[in-house]
């Protein structure tokens, strides 16, 4: 039974045995190999995130949300007659270039995290290699707050 692309997607945030469940339908699949299209995979997430931080009129776009960036006329805290009318980002800092350059900098960041740790490791029996083939999840969510940690750098 395959259970498709969606169901390997889901499939494989579990763990490395789900891994290996999505690719029933293609029994030569190893652990291993499931695991380079799930870096892949996640490099094409990372890239459509880019491109959507490029998108024309992203910003303009962002800006029409109440109280979502700064400087925004048409905040919801001066709707309200509160204190502050500041939105709370930098809309500048979420479109456009420098955007995909945090992005980029996020997914070469946990690339080389993993590269680091797999140093040195030479078999599928090494204990570090269950890192490298499972734990999808906890390695999406790694991913993402680095990602989010690169947005709250001043530069």
């Amino acid at each position: 039974m395959c259970l498709g692309p969606l169901g390997c997607l889901l499939g494989t945030c579990c763990g490395s045995a789900a891994a290996s469940l999505c690719c029933s339908c293609c029994p030569s699949c190893k652990n291993s190999t499931s695991a380079r299209i799930m870096y892949a995979v996640f490099l094409l997430i990372g890239t459509f995130a880019a491109c959507i931080f490029l998108i024309p009129g992203l910003q303009d776009k962002l800006a029409t949300i109440p109280a979502l960036c700064e400087g925004s006329d048409a905040g919801i805290n001066s709707a309200l007659g509160a204190i502050g009318s500041e939105g709370l980002i930098d809309c500048s800092k979420v479109a456009g270039y420098g955007a995909v350059y945090r992005v980029c900098f996020a997914m070469t960041c946990f690339f080389f995290l993993f590269a680091v740790i797999m140093i040195y490791v030479r078999s599928s029996s090494d204990p570090r290699s269950t890192i490298q083939n499972g734990f999808w999840f906890f390695k999406f969510l790694i991913l993402i707050g680095i990602c989010v940690g690169a947005f709250f750098h001043p530069g």
